[in-house]
């Protein structure tokens, strides 16, 4: 058992390099730079775009989970390599970053570095077995045991008579059947271990970002958007009295699609939103495409919630911008 452990927790650090890998590819796209934790959750996303992309032909033309399963293979490896090649000087400055960051806060890193295996080792063995988490863990176990995609009933194991296209553009569980294959491991143990852990610690990396913004970028900032992290995050615990919290979905449901949704996706989602109010920029609309894209892949609820939140944030924004732009038009004639 504590072999399968260790090897649920190497899946998630090696997973972690390969989203910051991924984000460093949208970096260079972008040409524009950005930190380490934007770099891991913006890498997460368009992993899972391009999943996406991958994925749904083979989907709709009933090809095996194998052939999928090398098909990413070869793209993640092709990705990673020439990212690595590429932006090897880029990653050697965010690995120098890291290592003078740790040496000037090593109390702050070990403090977070608790807090956080705390928290994963909450919601890897406080999972909810409801309606739900039969669905998300039966889909990948149908998937893997029949080698098909999206062709078996994921609660009977029957085989379906048509495809249901709106869950077939959730590929997250796909992919997730795809890492069974390629780790040699249980979907019990990679949605319960390592996606649970993941969400945590994207989720703690969107509010340390939310804390930069909110606390400036001296040199005190990193400490204090440390804390702000420790303590929102901790906050959880205080609000999962009912089923239907962010919170709740964190500490119970972590490696569901909604968790992700409640969580990392939204609060990534304000967060880039706040950016654009502050400054505009063109490539913050990329991002945020991005993510909403990526909201499609991961759960249904994700774009609705997501997307509400860019209308909510944006629209006054917009507006006020195209007020100032008229008034300025009517000054200038």
């Amino acid at each position: 058992r504590m072999i399968t452990v260790m090897k649920a927790i190497i899946i998630l650090l090696l997973q972690l390099i390969i989203y910051y890998l991924f984000g460093s590819l949208l970096e260079l796209l972008c040409r524009k730079k950005h930190g380490m934790v934007f770099k891991v959750i913006s890498g997460f996303l368009t992993y899972q775009v391009i999943f996406q992309i991958c994925a749904l032909p083979m989907i709709k033309m009933d090809q095996t989970l194998t052939r999928l399963t090398i098909l990413w293979l070869l793209i993640v490896a092709i990705c990673c390599i020439w990212v690595g090649i590429r932006c090897r000087k880029r990653i050697m400055e965010d690995i120098g970053m890291v290592r003078n960051a740790f040496f000037r806060h090593k109390i702050w890193f070990l403090l977070m570095g608790i807090f956080l295996l705390v928290m994963c080792y909450y919601v890897s063995v406080n999972g909810e077995i409801n309606d739900d988490s039969t669905y998300y863990i039966g889909l990948i176990n149908t998937t893997l045991t029949s080698n098909r995609l999206y062709r078996f009933n994921a609660y009977t194991g029957e085989q379906v008579k048509s495809l249901y296209m709106r869950r077939a553009l959730v590929t997250f569980d796909i992919n997730t059947a795809v890492a069974c294959q390629i780790y040699h491991i249980h979907p019990l143990v990679i949605t319960r271990i390592t996606r649970a852990s993941l969400n945590v610690i994207l989720s703690a990396g969107s509010v340390y970002l939310l804390g930069r913004t909110f606390l400036g970028k001296g040199k005190e900032a990193f400490w204090k958007a440390g804390v702000f992290t420790c303590l929102a995050m901790a906050c959880n615990f205080l609000f999962d009295n009912t089923i239907y919290t962010s919170a709740a979905f964190l500490l119970h449901r972590a490696y569901e699609g909604k968790a992700y949704a409640g969580n990392v996706l939204i609060l990534f989602t304000i967060y880039l939103c706040i950016e654009e109010i502050r400054k505009s920029d063109k490539w913050n609309y990329i991002y945020l495409a991005v993510t909403l894209w990526a909201c499609i892949a991961i759960s249904s609820t994700a774009i609705l919630v997501t997307g509400a939140a860019c209308v909510v944030l944006l629209t006054p924004a917009l507006l006020q911008r195209m007020i100032k732009h008229r008034k300025q038009g009517k000054n200038y004639d």
